[in-house]
């Protein structure tokens, strides 16, 4: 079966992938400055800048041209731009596709690519979690450093970690203002942003570019070692002579006595005959007792300085423990008298003593605050309980005082009915505690003229 053919705009996503400096970029703050910005503005803006207290910078990695390390399992592989997933989507005929993969290819048709069945932006949703942990969790090489690390957290490792990563100039800190950006191992130095001599070709360029010149660019760069005589480069000099081998070294006994000197290369024949190899390893072993010793002594040392400044508190502790505590009284002026500097070897000392002195007034006054709050609670409860009995005597005399009201308002009304003539029978369809009753007489006393209306006597 052939491969369906595809736009030529998503075949070229992978074409940059061979080029690592293309793999991540990173932001400044002046990025986000106009360019119509007034100098004013912009003067503002970078002062606000400068003010920052960190030099890391954010880094956004492009996940299509990073480099994989080992082999990337084919079910996480895009099949539009044959990467791994970058925001990966499900359509209902249950392919994955990278969601700018899968845009690309539906604004040229609303077909899938990969069995060609009609498809539309309304049918794609997210993918599974599960897709999106397997693809955090592959190994990705930094593309600064070149170390491997998972790829969810590759851009935490350049932003905050990677010492070939970018970040910004620390004369951005200081007066100075400066806007470049250096490698994060060269953070620690001060602004190398500014005119500089190289030391073998008396060539002017700035500090920062210093190092990659005297290795690549500059045209007096080698020289010949003064011992072995091979070519090195100046700026490694150092480097070499620690590991050439016609370089001079004496033994490695000379510590305890030992006189014998030759070339690194021949140093391994006096090894057998140097009559300090026996008396050596035994110097070693009980050097490194001494310091085991001498590190045992200090801990207890300490150990017994902070087990006196203990006794010496609890002693005065028990003196001053007849004394009342104020609850309020906080003072200095108060504390007992291991807390004062006669009684103290040294300052440290007092400054825990008084600790350990407040530590116990605090520990005091949280039991007084719990018996306080104890007190309060029992002293609320028995105020309001004579409160609440009223309250529930007062609801039962209110309740008999409305029975009464509504009984003599059935009286008056039949008193009503009986002085102005109304049959017996209408009078009596309601009983003297049913509702018809007392809602015929309301209407028959509604029904009166306006002359008896002035008899009726109101409740």
């Amino acid at each position: 079966m052939d491969t369906p053919s595809q736009p030529d705009s998503l075949l070229s996503r992978g074409s940059h992938l061979s080029d690592p400096s293309q793999a991540y970029t990173f932001h400044t703050d002046l990025d986000n400055l106009s360019g119509g910005t007034t100098e004013t503005a912009l003067g503002a803006s970078i002062s606000s800048i400068h003010k920052i207290s960190t030099l890391n910078l954010r880094h956004t990695v492009d996940l299509r041209a990073i480099t994989y390390g080992g082999t990337v399992d084919e079910n996480l592989v895009c099949p539009i731009c044959r990467c791994p997933f970058v925001d990966p989507v499900l359509t209902d005929c249950d392919h994955v596709f990278c969601r700018a993969c899968i845009d690309d290819a539906l604004s040229h048709g609303e077909l899938c690519p990969v069995d060609r069945l009609p498809l539309s932006q309304a049918t794609i949703a997210r993918a599974p979690k599960m897709v999106f942990n397997q693809l955090d969790a592959l190994k990705a090489k930094c593309p600064c450093c070149g170390n491997i690390f998972a790829r969810a957290i590759l851009e935490n490792h350049l932003e905050k970690y990677c010492l070939e990563a970018m970040v910004r100039c620390p004369g951005s800190l200081s007066e100075q203002g400066c806007t470049q950006v250096v490698k994060r191992r060269l953070s620690t130095q001060q602004c190398l942003h500014y005119p500089a001599q190289c030391p073998d070709c008396y060539e002017t360029l700035e500090q920062i570019e210093m190092e990659s010149h005297r290795q690549t660019l500059c045209r007096d760069r080698t020289k010949l070692c003064d011992y072995c005589e091979v070519e090195i480069l100046r700026c490694e000099e150092i480097e070499h002579k620690a590991e050439c081998p016609d370089v001079l070294q004496i033994c490695k006994w000379a510590q305890y006595g030992c006189q014998h000197e030759s070339k690194r290369r021949d140093l391994y024949l006096h090894a057998d005959d140097c009559h300090f190899k026996s008396i050596g390893p035994m110097a070693e072993m009980l050097k490194v007792e001494i310091s085991s010793l001498r590190d045992d002594v200090r801990n207890l040392t300490e150990t017994n300085q902070l087990q006196e400044r203990r006794i010496k508190f609890l002693e005065s502790g028990q003196r001053a423990s007849d004394r009342p505590m104020d609850l309020m009284d906080l003072s200095l002026a108060s504390m007992p008298e291991a807390a004062s500097t006669d009684s103290l070897d040294s300052g440290h000392d007092y400054l825990l003593s008084l600790l350990e002195t407040q530590q116990s007034r605090l520990s005091h006054l949280s039991a007084e605050l719990s018996d306080f709050q104890g007190k309060n609670t029992m002293m609320l409860f028995n105020e309001t309980l004579p409160i609440k009995n009223e309250l529930a005597e007062l609801r039962s005399t209110q309740q008999v005082t409305c029975m009464h009201v509504r009984w003599l308002m059935r009286f008056r009304m039949q008193e009503n009915q009986r002085r102005f003539g109304v049959s017996p029978g209408l009078a009596s369809t309601g009983g003297p505690d049913g509702g018809n009753g007392f809602g015929s007489d309301i209407t028959l006393s509604r029904r009166l003229s306006d002359s008896s209306r002035d008899v009726i006597t109101k409740l």
